[in-house]
């Protein structure tokens, strides 16, 4: 039986597949947090990495922006660490699974970013971009969830995105979480049209095999409304599907306070999970902002259960 995510343990979360971190989330109510850290950035704080830091104030899943499973590295953890003998319980990993190794260290499932684009123009993203070869070698290191994009600058659009995830469960089945996000660079759904325009594009989405779709947050992006962000998490909720609110647009280094009204507004909108995104500082969202959105969004009780909670369990 999968446990809701609240009360999961490191251990709870090695075992299991996309489907059924799928469903511990839909069994916390509302009360997801990941995090989004550059893998490519040097961390805030010398000595650890930012998904240790993130993970020590209470975010539930770390997701590796930057990250390029064709050149894998992730900033702040030191070569050695790959060699090093796995924890105990954690042995059959093998030192090429760099993200099962990572999450093992963190006791946190980790994910990571995939982009569609057109090949000939984004030679920049190298293994960033989705291709079956980056999509494959991402599965084999380890990646618990992986979000998948489209850059309409550089030739992506979400007909070739819903190829994509189709590929994906065809090839891979359910060992990842899948999330599609529809292109954030689309107009806001400010009338029927751009509504309409957006609810296909994340159904269509669903009906590729992904688990969930993804919206920005009510006051990250430009435009978005309560209630079209609420009636589109509604359209997601009707077709099975996970809701997912990203923090995003360099809000998710605004005040404290800022934070804790956006935790309370998502959970009045209906979202299954939420992400801070990594454009706070140095990286990733400002610790105490991680801290303060995990305790309006669920409490102490559960906050501080994460945070303590050991890699052991």
């Amino acid at each position: 039986m999968v446990k809701r995510l609240l009360e999961a343990t490191a251990r709870d979360f090695a075992g299991m597949n996309g489907a059924e971190l799928a469903e511990s989330i839909r069994l916390a109510e509302g009360r997801t947090l990941a995090v989004e850290v550059l893998s490519s950035t040097e961390p805030p704080i010398e000595g650890i990495s930012g998904g240790e830091l993130a993970a020590a104030m209470g975010a539930d899943l770390i997701v590796l922006d930057g990250y390029d499973p064709l050149k894998p590295r992730i900033a702040g953890v030191d070569a050695h660490f790959w060699e090093q003998e796995p924890a105990p319980g954690f042995e059959s990993i093998g030192s090429d699974e760099l993200l099962r190794r990572y999450s093992a260290m963190l006791g946190r499932p980790v994910g990571i970013n995939l982009i569609v684009a057109e090949e000939s123009k984004a030679a920049s993203l190298g293994g960033r971009r989705f291709s079956s070869q980056s999509a494959t070698q991402a599965i084999a290191q380890g990646a618990d969830l992986i979000f998948l994009y489209a850059r309409p600058h550089q030739g992506g659009t979400p007909a070739m995105q819903a190829e994509a995830a189709r590929w994906m469960i065809q090839e891979f089945g359910v060992q990842s979480l899948l999330v599609g996000v529809p292109t954030f660079s689309h107009p806001p759904p400010r009338d029927e049209r751009n509504r309409s325009s957006l609810r296909d594009q994340a159904l269509a989405l669903l009906d590729a095999g992904c688990a969930g779709a993804a919206f920005p947050m009510t006051g990250s992006k430009q435009g978005w409304l309560p209630e079209a962000t609420a009636a589109l998490i509604d359209s997601v909720h009707v077709r099975g599907g996970l809701a997912w609110l990203f923090v995003t647009g360099s809000i998710e280094g605004a005040p404290p306070a800022v934070i804790h009204d956006l935790a309370l507004l998502g959970k009045q909108l209906g979202a299954d999970a939420f992400r801070l995104d990594e454009a706070g500082l140095s990286g990733m969202p400002p610790p105490e902002n991680i801290h303060a959105f995990s305790l309006a969004l669920r409490g102490a009780r559960h906050t501080y259960r994460r945070m303590a909670s050991s890699v052991w369990r």
